[in-house]
Protein backbone atom coordinates (compact mmCIF):
# COMPACT_ATOMS: atom_id res chain seq x y z
CA UNK A 1 0.00 0.00 0.00
CA UNK A 2 1.13 3.56 -0.61
CA UNK A 3 3.04 5.57 1.94
CA UNK A 4 3.03 9.20 2.97
CA UNK A 5 3.82 11.60 0.09
CA UNK A 6 3.40 8.87 -2.55
CA UNK A 7 1.27 9.63 -5.58
CA UNK A 8 -1.62 7.36 -6.53
CA UNK A 9 -4.36 7.36 -9.10
CA UNK A 10 -7.75 7.27 -7.35
CA UNK A 11 -10.64 6.68 -9.75
CA UNK A 12 -12.35 9.76 -11.15
CA UNK A 13 -10.37 11.99 -8.75
CA UNK A 14 -7.27 11.30 -10.82
CA UNK A 15 -3.79 11.71 -9.42
CA UNK A 16 -3.67 12.30 -5.66
CA UNK A 17 -0.87 12.68 -3.16
CA UNK A 18 -1.09 10.55 -0.03
CA UNK A 19 -0.91 13.20 2.65
CA UNK A 20 -1.11 10.83 5.59
CA UNK A 21 -2.45 7.64 7.11
CA UNK A 22 -4.17 8.63 10.33
CA UNK A 23 -6.68 7.49 12.90
CA UNK A 24 -9.89 9.52 12.62
CA UNK A 25 -13.30 9.44 14.25
CA UNK A 26 -15.92 11.23 12.15
CA UNK A 27 -18.69 11.22 14.74
CA UNK A 28 -19.17 10.78 18.48
CA UNK A 29 -20.89 7.41 17.97
CA UNK A 30 -18.37 6.00 15.52
CA UNK A 31 -15.14 4.22 16.37
CA UNK A 32 -11.74 5.53 15.30
CA UNK A 33 -10.52 4.11 12.01
CA UNK A 34 -7.36 4.40 9.99
CA UNK A 35 -7.82 6.53 6.87
CA UNK A 36 -5.62 7.39 3.93
CA UNK A 37 -5.83 11.14 3.47
CA UNK A 38 -5.57 11.93 -0.25
CA UNK A 39 -5.14 15.34 -1.88
CA UNK A 40 -6.06 15.49 -5.59
CA UNK A 41 -3.25 17.34 -7.37
CA UNK A 42 -5.63 19.29 -9.63
CA UNK A 43 -8.26 20.23 -7.03
CA UNK A 44 -6.97 22.79 -4.56
CA UNK A 45 -8.42 22.31 -1.10
CA UNK A 46 -10.04 18.95 -1.89
CA UNK A 47 -9.43 16.10 0.51
CA UNK A 48 -10.48 12.46 0.25
CA UNK A 49 -10.60 10.07 3.21
CA UNK A 50 -10.23 6.41 2.28
CA UNK A 51 -10.78 3.85 5.05
CA UNK A 52 -7.62 1.76 5.22
CA UNK A 53 -9.63 -1.32 6.26
CA UNK A 54 -11.94 -1.18 3.23
CA UNK A 55 -10.36 -3.29 0.46
CA UNK A 56 -12.91 -2.12 -2.12
CA UNK A 57 -11.95 1.52 -1.65
CA UNK A 58 -8.22 0.98 -1.11
CA UNK A 59 -8.27 -1.21 -4.21
CA UNK A 60 -9.17 1.89 -6.22
CA UNK A 61 -5.82 3.42 -5.31
CA UNK A 62 -3.43 2.49 -8.10
CA UNK A 63 0.16 3.51 -8.68
CA UNK A 64 0.65 6.42 -11.07
CA UNK A 65 1.90 5.23 -14.44
CA UNK A 66 5.49 5.87 -15.45
CA UNK A 67 6.39 7.27 -18.88
CA UNK A 68 7.30 3.76 -20.04
CA UNK A 69 3.99 2.39 -18.78
CA UNK A 70 2.10 5.15 -20.62
CA UNK A 71 3.94 4.28 -23.84
CA UNK A 72 3.27 0.54 -23.39
CA UNK A 73 -0.39 1.27 -22.67
CA UNK A 74 -0.72 3.34 -25.83
CA UNK A 75 0.91 0.57 -27.87
CA UNK A 76 -1.39 -2.05 -26.34
CA UNK A 77 -4.61 -0.21 -27.23
CA UNK A 78 -3.54 0.58 -30.79
CA UNK A 79 -5.67 -2.19 -32.33
CA UNK A 80 -8.21 -2.64 -29.52
CA UNK A 81 -11.74 -1.23 -29.80
CA UNK A 82 -14.62 -0.64 -27.41
CA UNK A 83 -17.88 -1.78 -29.03
CA UNK A 84 -20.59 0.84 -29.58
CA UNK A 85 -23.76 0.20 -27.56
CA UNK A 86 -26.82 1.29 -29.53
CA UNK A 87 -29.18 1.56 -26.55
CA UNK A 88 -28.60 5.09 -25.20
CA UNK A 89 -29.24 4.23 -21.54
CA UNK A 90 -27.08 1.11 -21.56
CA UNK A 91 -24.32 3.06 -23.31
CA UNK A 92 -24.56 5.89 -20.77
CA UNK A 93 -24.36 3.41 -17.86
CA UNK A 94 -21.36 1.65 -19.40
CA UNK A 95 -19.56 4.93 -20.15
CA UNK A 96 -20.23 6.33 -16.67
CA UNK A 97 -18.84 3.13 -15.13
CA UNK A 98 -15.65 3.62 -17.14
CA UNK A 99 -15.39 7.23 -15.97
CA UNK A 100 -15.93 6.19 -12.33
CA UNK A 101 -13.21 3.54 -12.49
CA UNK A 102 -10.78 6.00 -14.03
CA UNK A 103 -8.73 3.23 -15.64
CA UNK A 104 -6.49 4.82 -18.27
CA UNK A 105 -6.80 1.91 -20.70
CA UNK A 106 -10.59 2.00 -20.58
CA UNK A 107 -10.59 5.80 -20.88
CA UNK A 108 -8.45 5.61 -24.02
CA UNK A 109 -10.78 3.01 -25.53
CA UNK A 110 -13.82 5.11 -24.59
CA UNK A 111 -12.35 8.23 -26.21
CA UNK A 112 -11.45 6.29 -29.36
CA UNK A 113 -14.95 4.78 -29.52
CA UNK A 114 -16.56 8.22 -29.28
CA UNK A 115 -14.12 9.77 -31.81
CA UNK A 116 -14.90 7.00 -34.26
CA UNK A 117 -18.66 7.35 -33.77
CA UNK A 118 -18.43 11.11 -34.31
CA UNK A 119 -16.68 10.53 -37.66
CA UNK A 120 -19.24 7.92 -38.76
CA UNK A 121 -22.30 10.04 -37.98
CA UNK A 122 -23.16 13.13 -40.00
CA UNK A 123 -25.12 14.53 -37.04
CA UNK A 124 -22.19 14.17 -34.66
CA UNK A 125 -22.34 12.99 -31.08
CA UNK A 126 -25.30 13.54 -28.80
CA UNK A 127 -24.66 16.19 -26.15
CA UNK A 128 -24.42 13.46 -23.50
CA UNK A 129 -21.84 11.48 -25.49
CA UNK A 130 -19.91 14.71 -26.17
CA UNK A 131 -19.84 15.51 -22.43
CA UNK A 132 -18.57 12.01 -21.65
CA UNK A 133 -15.86 12.39 -24.28
CA UNK A 134 -14.82 15.73 -22.78
CA UNK A 135 -14.60 14.20 -19.28
CA UNK A 136 -12.62 11.18 -20.57
CA UNK A 137 -10.21 13.50 -22.40
CA UNK A 138 -9.72 15.59 -19.25
CA UNK A 139 -9.05 12.51 -17.13
CA UNK A 140 -6.55 11.14 -19.66
CA UNK A 141 -4.84 14.53 -19.93
CA UNK A 142 -4.54 14.85 -16.16
CA UNK A 143 -3.14 11.37 -15.60
CA UNK A 144 -0.77 11.39 -18.57
CA UNK A 145 0.46 14.96 -18.07
CA UNK A 146 1.49 14.05 -14.52
CA UNK A 147 3.25 10.87 -15.65
CA UNK A 148 4.88 12.44 -18.71
CA UNK A 149 5.62 15.75 -16.98
CA UNK A 150 4.07 17.75 -19.81
CA UNK A 151 1.15 20.17 -19.84
CA UNK A 152 -2.36 18.70 -20.14
CA UNK A 153 -2.80 20.56 -23.44
CA UNK A 154 0.19 18.61 -24.86
CA UNK A 155 -1.19 15.15 -24.07
CA UNK A 156 -3.39 14.90 -27.17
CA UNK A 157 -0.43 15.56 -29.45
CA UNK A 158 1.70 13.05 -27.55
CA UNK A 159 -0.98 10.36 -27.92
CA UNK A 160 -1.44 11.11 -31.64
CA UNK A 161 2.32 10.84 -32.23
CA UNK A 162 2.55 7.54 -30.36
CA UNK A 163 -0.42 6.10 -32.23
CA UNK A 164 0.68 7.55 -35.61
CA UNK A 165 -2.57 9.49 -35.95
CA UNK A 166 -3.08 12.87 -37.50
CA UNK A 167 -4.84 15.62 -35.55
CA UNK A 168 -7.54 15.69 -38.22
CA UNK A 169 -8.32 11.97 -37.88
CA UNK A 170 -8.80 12.36 -34.11
CA UNK A 171 -10.80 15.55 -33.92
CA UNK A 172 -14.22 14.91 -32.41
CA UNK A 173 -17.25 16.14 -34.27
CA UNK A 174 -19.35 18.88 -32.73
CA UNK A 175 -22.30 17.69 -30.63
CA UNK A 176 -25.75 17.66 -32.17
CA UNK A 177 -27.65 20.87 -31.67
Amino acid sequence: MPGKNDYVHYGAYGVCQVEDLRSIRFGPDTPRREYYVLRPVDQDGACIYVPADNPTLTGRMRPVLSRGEVDRLLASVREERLPWVEDRRQRLDAFRDILCRGDERELLLLARCLYQKSRETAKGLSSTDAQILKKAEAMIAQAFSFSLRIGPQQVGGYIRRKLDLTAESCAPARPKE
